[in-house]
């Protein structure tokens, strides 16, 4: 099981259960969906809760430190656009708020920004251009935060006012935006591999739901490099 399945099917529980502050830890079951379905059946809130503290199960890292953390970085950036997504759907804070808590969490947790900034760091190709490259690295951390904070504390109930939606998005898009400029620093053939391995395992999550009337709706993003 990957991190990004993890991440995945908690995800997917939020959408079915968009007024729960839930997080789930997946099971060693055979069929991850089935345990997925067994979850939501009959679990309380309270154990699901529970549940939550305890690590993802048989995460295998990449070997190579730098790879692992260009992916994670990676996977921010793919946050962001799904993050987004929610924001520009919403018609009301307190549903927003709900999903968008759960899965900001997850990212924050999972992905840990700032702690890959600083290790990456390290890599920055020239060296003469550090300042600039950590410069922007800090800032998407920073931005990723302010997304954090606002949800956390300014989401209420009922519709949204004026500019609150372009609070959010605008620090999502800063967060990806900044983070471009300091990927630009890394070696490419790492970076290239990173993101590989991201395509690869959406590919797989995506078979792996296409056709099962259980799985909900598998509905990715387009990964934000493609488009550049």
């Amino acid at each position: 099981m990957t991190l990004f399945s993890s991440f995945l099917y908690i995800c997917l529980v939020s959408l079915l259960l968009t007024t729960t502050v839930l997080a789930l830890s997946l099971t060693n079951s055979p069929n991850r969906r089935d345990a997925i379905q067994r979850i939501i059946l009959a679990t309380p809130i309270a154990t699901a809760l529970t549940q939550a503290t305890q690590p993802a199960l048989a995460y295998t890292p990449d070997p190579d430190p730098l790879r692992e953390s260009l992916y994670l970085m990676s996977r921010v950036q793919e946050a962001t656009v799904q993050q987004e997504r929610f924001v520009n759907k919403a018609t009301e804070q307190d549903v927003l708020k709900n999903k968008m808590k759960l899965t900001l969490r997850l990212v924050e947790k999972n992905y840990r920004l700032l702690d890959q900034i600083t290790f990456a760091a390290e890599y920055v190709t020239p060296t003469s251009a550090l300042v600039d490259a950590t410069t922007a690295g800090f800032e998407s951390a920073e931005a990723l935060q302010n997304a954090i904070d606002y949800v956390k504390s300014d989401l209420k109930s009922g519709p949204f006012e004026k500019d609150q939606k372009e609070y959010l998005t605008s620090n999502l898009t800063e967060c990806r935006e900044r983070l471009f400029d300091f990927l630009s620093y890394m070696p490419p053939d790492k970076l290239q591999a990173a993101r590989k391995r991201v395509e690869e395992e959406n590919v797989a999550n995506r078979d792996e739901f296409d056709g099962d009337s259980d799985a909900g709706v598998y509905n990715p993003v387009v990964l934000p490099w493609k488009n550049r």
